[in-house]
């Protein structure tokens, strides 16, 4: 049966950077150079999914080598994400995703690569360029979103070989995690050439925004990628999944229910940010701009690349 895709309308408007078409050929030569697209149906796909566009709706106003780092970010995410998680056994097995999460901290966190890896590579490489880029705390912080993410595909793993669906709490806590979306939040003022401090990043109310634009943006990928996670993916793990399985909902009502938790996600999102901005910290503003970038930046590059092939009704 096709269940027509539910419109999702934030009301925050999307730009796309004017170096993204640069961008995108120099990400498509990083990826082959550390043998992310050794195949071409890797390559085939990497274009279809084409990273550098969302890195440019995201960071409309990054400096090229920002928006570049976030391109190739994105591109190594979406690669990784193919190869050892929705797409593979790997992501059933939890010692085999543990295994893999081995490989990836040690890039991460000691630049090591040791392994012919070349997702762990091109990880290290990600690595000193950020560290070149970033403060001591931005990189830190970068870490500890990243090694999160990789924490979670374990859950992940667990999760679709037990074949049984998460509680909705613990749906909606860990999908923030193996999203990635929090990985990407963390470099936001690093390509953008600003820094927040600690203090600030860590403030209940920026936690408050960026959670909420993190569940936004991670639900409604979950709508969106649906028909291609039932085509490719081993077992389906996603809100409306979630949703159907646990509260017995049918799949247009699964859709429609995720659509009345994002439209209040993104309510409470825009009363997140009053304080900020009314703090008038133009470092704050800048926060909160790049949050909605994320959100509409996300929804638009959804509806213009090809690997969602997203048609709403």
């Amino acid at each position: 049966m096709t269940v027509a895709l539910p419109s999702i309308d934030p009301p925050f408007s999307a730009r796309l950077h004017p170096l993204t078409s640069v961008v995108a050929a120099a990400t498509e030569k990083w990826a082959a150079h550390w043998r992310l697209t050794s195949r071409p149906e890797l390559a085939r796909r990497l274009r279809e999914t084409d990273p550098a566009r969302l890195a440019g709706r995201v960071c409309p106003s990054a400096s090229l080598e920002g928006l570049r780092l976030n391109s190739d970010w994105q591109a190594w995410l979406f690669l990784f994400d193919d190869a050892y998680c929705d797409e593979s056994e790997i992501g059933s097995d939890p010692a085999a995703t543990t295994e893999v999460t081995v490989w990836m901290l040690g890039a991460l966190e000691d630049g090591e690569a040791s392994r012919d890896d070349a997702f762990a590579g091109a990880l290290a490489d990600l690595c000193a360029r950020l560290d070149a880029m970033a403060s001591p705390v931005q990189r830190a912080r970068f870490r500890q979103e990243v090694t999160g993410y990789l924490y979670s595909l374990v859950w992940e793993a667990a999760r679709r070989r037990q074949r049984t669906p998460a509680e909705l709490p613990e749906y909606i806590r860990m999908r923030r995690h193996c999203s990635a979306v929090p990985t990407c939040l963390a470099l936001i003022d690093v390509v953008n050439g600003f820094e927040l401090s600690q203090e600030l990043w860590c403030s209940a109310a920026v936690r408050a925004a960026a959670e909420a634009a993190t569940d936004i943006t991670c639900w409604t990928n979950d709508v969106l990628s649906l028909r291609k996670e039932e085509e490719r993916s081993t077992e389906l793990l996603s809100l409306p999944a979630v949703l159907g399985r646990r509260q017995g909902l049918g799949l247009a009502d699964a859709l429609q229910r995720c659509t009345v938790m994002i439209d209040a996600r993104i309510r409470d999102y825009l009363d997140a940010q009053q304080p900020l901005l009314a703090s008038g910290d133009p470092l704050v503003s800048r926060l909160c701009a790049d949050m909605r970038h994320w959100i509409a930046g996300n929804l638009a590059w959804s509806r213009e690349t090809r690997r969602y092939r997203v048609s709403t009704c």
